[in-house]
């Protein structure tokens, strides 16, 4: 996998969360929300520092750094906002990992969302909001669907804690 596109699937699916809020109560505990989205068409650049990767097929390097922005859609399909996202790998090579920041601007408010990211692995708090998701605090789960290239699109749960 590219530098990039390892970065792009990290980053997509470790800064992937929720928009179409549904309330249930068995698994959950009372004023739990499970939020859930997909997000697609992203947006990439990738920034490879000194020392730069050898070949294509490099894996990112400690200080390399990437921002993303994605459409945002619910699971029926319809847009309801986007997601920036930025994130910086602070160990390098194959088992490269870093910290990575993103926003979903959603039309009812914005949630804030933060990950210690290795490739592979796409979970992490959600770090607050403003408008209807003003003071939240949570986690969320990415994950790729099957078969799909580059965490694009990507399948993924955010539970807001009461």
């Amino acid at each position: 996998m590219r530098r990039s596109a390892a970065f792009a699937a990290t980053a997509a699916a470790a800064l992937a969360g929720g928009a179409a809020v549904t309330v249930s109560g068995n698994a959950q505990t009372p004023g739990e929300r499970t939020t859930k989205l997909v997000s697609k068409n992203c947006a990439f650049k990738f920034v490879d520092v000194p020392p730069r990767g050898h070949g294509r097929m490099a894996p990112p390097g400690a200080g390399d750094s990437a921002a993303l922005s994605c459409r945002v859609e619910n699971a029926a399909g319809a847009r309801v906002g986007s997601l920036i996202t930025t994130g910086q790998f602070a160990v390098g090579g194959r088992g490269a990992r870093g910290v990575a920041l993103g926003i979903y601007a959603l039309g009812d408010g914005e949630i804030h969302v933060m990950t210690r990211f290795s490739l592979g692995d796409v979970s992490g708090s959600v770090i607050g909001g403003t408008g209807a998701y003003a003071g939240v605090r949570g986690t969320f789960k990415a994950v790729d669907r099957p078969g799909q290239a580059d965490g694009d699109p990507s399948d993924d749960t955010i539970t807001l804690l009461p």
